[in-house]
């Protein structure tokens, strides 16, 4: 979900809201990989799986049984350690 979650970032997922809002950020398992995706409801029980950088990772459609929402994101957390030459 690079550049606007970056690699390590620490996420807070609500376990108890799994039901999908148009172009929200879930925690999901989709063929066994973890994955935090902006998610759309399409027709036909499928859904659209989005990351921001769509260049890289263009949208994916799946089928609603083969991925399993595991919770809402609601928290995004990153530190930025710079080295500085003092």
């Amino acid at each position: 979900m690079e550049p606007v979650i970056p690699d390590g970032t620490t996420v807070g997922i609500d376990l108890g809201n799994k039901t999908i809002r148009d172009g929200k950020i879930y925690a999901i398992n989709h063929g066994g990989l973890l994955r935090i995706k902006l998610l759309y409801n399409m027709p036909n029980e499928q859904v659209k799986i989005r990351s921001y950088n769509t260049e890289e990772h263009p949208d994916e459609i799946a089928e609603l049984q083969d991925i399993s929402v595991l919770g809402k994101v609601f928290l995004v957390f990153s530190i930025i350690y710079r080295k500085h030459n003092n």
